[in-house]
């Protein structure tokens, strides 16, 4: 019976490291899709690409993964004391790295915010954001996302 709870934990917190890993390599995709977006942008402007602008990014990668590494301690330090108050009634984790995740997703809105400020036509990305302002609003998808980080119960 110990041995299983054992497994489950395992399994449960190498599922976790996944997401947190999924996490990282999104900010790191939504960044190198910002600075591509921003390079063709002066290309398009005719302005001159510098090692300056390059070095900008990067130091805005580092900024970003500084704070992704704080939500993650967060994230640890929750799963810490849950498994601290769980011991007694067997092993209990998040169903998924909450903070961590909304940390992501927040610096990706950011540089997709950033990817349409550079956009030549910007009418496709109004359309898409209309698009996926509804798919929010709407309360079956709103309460599945809910449920998803675990931050409402099924019904």
């Amino acid at each position: 019976m110990e041995q299983t709870m054992t497994d489950m934990l395992t399994t449960r917190m190498g599922l976790i490291a996944a997401l947190v890993a999924v996490d990282y390599v999104c900010v790191l995709l939504a960044v190198l899709a910002d600075l591509r977006s921003g390079i063709l942008k002066a290309r398009r402007q005719g302005v001159k690409r510098t090692s300056r602008g390059l070095r900008r990014s990067v130091e805005k990668a580092g900024r970003y993964y500084v704070m992704l590494f704080a939500m993650t301690l967060i994230d640890a330090m929750v799963c810490g004391a849950l498994l601290f108050v769980a011991a007694a009634d067997g092993p209990s984790l998040p169903p998924l790295p909450v903070f961590s995740t909304l940390g992501a997703v927040g610096l990706a809105m950011i540089e997709l915010k950033s990817i349409y400020e550079n956009a030549q036509d910007k009418s496709d990305y109004d359309r898409i954001i209309g698009q996926l302002r509804k798919l929010l609003d709407d309360p079956a998808i709103k309460g599945r996302l809910l449920e998803a980080m675990g931050l409402k119960k099924p019904e």
